[in-house]
């Protein structure tokens, strides 16, 4: 996401989830969140909402 974009609480959840299968598959959270293009930071937030 480009920095100053709201997301939508949709969008929010996809990229929660898509995170959540590179972890199961083996990756680690920095590459899992690279590849959903959101930062580490956004998704312990995206997590705790």
């Amino acid at each position: 996401m480009r920095r100053g974009q709201k997301t939508s609480a949709q969008q929010m959840v996809l990229k929660v989830r898509q995170i959540e299968v590179r972890i199961a598959q083996g990756k680690s959270l920095a590459p899992a969140c690279e590849e959903a293009e959101i930062s580490a930071q956004s998704d312990n937030c995206w997590r705790k909402e």
